[in-house]
């Protein structure tokens, strides 16, 4: 045969008690309640604030596109209109009409009823400046401009926007040019660049946004309102080659870029999302707070529901066990019971015939002729000594048969105060030689109730009994009797040594005692325990709080005769 050895880990093999398990319960569904509740109230709080900054985010890109349409609209439609009324008045006269000073005056005074016109010249097509009307006539009545760009890009397309510059004005500022039908000569006009910068100063682009626009190059045609002097690359590289509108979220900022001016410059509109959401966050800082206070509430709710209800679990898991126990024990109570008969039946027909036969012996001894016997003397006394043990062990027996023996006495109205009283007396002469002092604390309100009173007075009488023979000598008993609800107490109270822990577990059991050997059967309190179960009472003991033992007699009060 094969054997096989295995090692159990220690661990596997302790019994965990019943109290760190319901404390590993409780912090169990402590964590599961908090986690079933502060879960979806975190989750549905993420998913409220990303949905506001997502709806915010489009609301902006929405806002952003139409000013960003609008101000084109604006800007082309005003640049457009500058060149038409100059292309206008280029085909409306001619050039020798427009070389008169005072003419050219007329025209200019005609053209700048708005005030953002700097200045109108009329340049040959040599590139001379033949006539010009505004404030710097010193420095360009001889300029020629036959070898700029502009006057090329104007003389062979017709017409022509500069960006913004200073120049010698002082001021940013950008010229538009157109010429004749017949590209002879040109009509150029200078445009202060402060219509601009209002047109962008209105734009609503939310604190610390800013609105501007650059050229191809990156080179700013308008002042920035966050004080940029230019543009750093990355935000180069937003300028698009097309003139469509393109929306770009990028280092926390929200961009719209769409082109001007046939797409030479771009109009940019950037808000700031941090210093936009300001207001959102301050919410949502409120709302944290909100949702912490709320989740420290549902913690603590979460820890009274949880620790309340699974103490209530565990005092009835507890009750359970207790009532198992006492339906164990009295189980075993009554397989002793059954035992104790059995034996006690098997026992007291050997202890018959041996007296019977002792009874014999001392007859027949007694009819015999003294000179014949011997040893007489020795003969009487152990006789008497079988008969002694035997009557201590038909004693035994008796008592054994008790202890299994179905209450079956008449029950009637008992007053409980008189059946201690009457049970006193009984025991007070041999208590008062022993100085040994019964008090009785008795509740004169108690109701006569309905029980068998020899058998309950049975039990009072060997509690005394175990009082006195623990104190000794030198000592009281204090017998106190109450009603609480509908259960009546008696208690008996001694100043004696008590018992100890292992005492107090087996104190019911029969044949156990703390006497010493041969002074008691262990069966007193075996056999009360026995009778206060059939009564539908119960019998407890306990070592009192300033020493000695505490027998505690519980009856149920059903009033009324039987």
């Amino acid at each position: 045969m094969r054997m096989y050895a295995a090692t159990i880990p220690a661990a596997a093999l302790k019994v965990r008690s019943r109290e760190s398990y319901y404390a590993r319960q409780k912090r169990l569904f402590v964590v599961v309640v908090i986690f079933v509740a502060i879960v979806p109230l975190l989750f549905i709080s993420w998913m409220v604030s990303r949905f506001y900054q997502e709806s915010w985010l489009d609301k902006t890109t929405v806002e952003l596109t139409s000013l960003a349409n609008n101000r084109r609209e604006i800007i082309n439609l005003f640049l457009d209109s500058q060149e038409n009324i100059l292309a206008g008045y280029a085909e409306l006269y001619d050039f020798s009409w427009l070389n008169a000073p005072s003419n050219l005056e007329k025209l200019f005074k005609a053209m700048n009823h708005q005030g953002f016109i700097v200045d109108l010249g009329l340049i040959a097509r040599d590139g001379s400046h033949q006539s010009y009307t505004g404030p710097f006539t010193e420095h360009l009545k001889d300029k020629n401009y036959a070898e700029t760009h502009w006057f090329a890009e104007v003389m062979r397309s017709g017409h022509y926007v500069s960006d913004v510059f200073t120049g010698f004005r002082g001021v940013p500022h950008f010229i538009v040019a157109v010429t004749d039908p017949t590209h002879s000569w040109i009509l150029r006009a200078t445009i202060n660049s402060e219509l601009f910068n209002a047109l962008l100063a209105s734009t609503m682009v939310g604190p610390g946004g800013d609105a501007f626009i650059v050229n191809r190059q990156g080179e700013m045609q308008t002042p920035s309102r966050l004080g940029m002097v230019s543009l750093p690359d990355w935000e180069k590289a937003l300028l698009t080659s097309n003139d469509g509108l393109t929306i770009h979220n990028i280092q926390g900022y929200l961009y719209a870029t769409i082109g001007l001016k046939n797409n030479a410059w771009i109009l940019v509109l950037k808000t700031d999302i941090e210093t936009s959401l300001t207001d959102f966050y301050r919410a949502r800082e409120r709302d944290q707070i909100i949702i912490g206070g709320v989740g420290l509430l549902i913690i603590a709710v979460a820890i009274l529901l949880v620790f309340s209800m699974m103490n209530k679990v565990e005092a009835a898991d507890r009750h359970r066990v207790l009532l198992y126990d006492r339906i164990r024990y009295s189980e075993k109570m009554a397989l002793i019971g059954r035992m104790a008969a059995s034996v006690a039946h098997e026992i007291n027909n050997p202890l018959q015939i041996i007296g019977d036969q002792a009874d014999w012996l001392d007859e027949l001894l007694s009819e015999e002729e003294s000179s014949y016997l011997k040893n007489r003397d020795e003969y009487q006394p152990a006789i008497l000594k079988i008969r002694a043990q035997v009557k201590r062990a038909s004693t035994i027996t008796h008592r054994l048969l008790g202890f299994s023996r179905s209450t079956d006495g008449l029950k009637s109205a008992t007053d409980i105060n008189a059946l201690v009283e009457e049970t006193v007396s009984f025991l007070e002469k041999e208590a008062r030689n022993h100085r040994i002092t019964i008090h009785r604390n008795l509740d004169s309100s108690l109701p006569p109730i309905t029980t068998d009173s020899p058998h309950l007075q049975q039990v009072f009488l060997n509690i005394l009994n175990n009082g006195v023979d623990a104190i000794g000598h030198d000592g009281e008993i204090t017998i106190t009797t109450s009603l609480v609800g509908k259960q009546l107490f008696v208690e008996f109270a001694d100043n004696g040594p008590g018992l100890s822990e292992d005492a107090l577990k087996k104190v019911f059991e029969p044949f156990f005692t703390t006497k010493q050997m041969g002074s008691g059967t262990g069966l007193g309190l075996a056999i009360s325990y026995n009778i206060m179960e059939r009564l539908g009472g119960s019998i407890e003991a306990r070592n009192g709080l300033e020493g000695g033992c505490v027998f505690r007699v519980t009856l149920p009060a059903s009033l009324g005769s039987a």
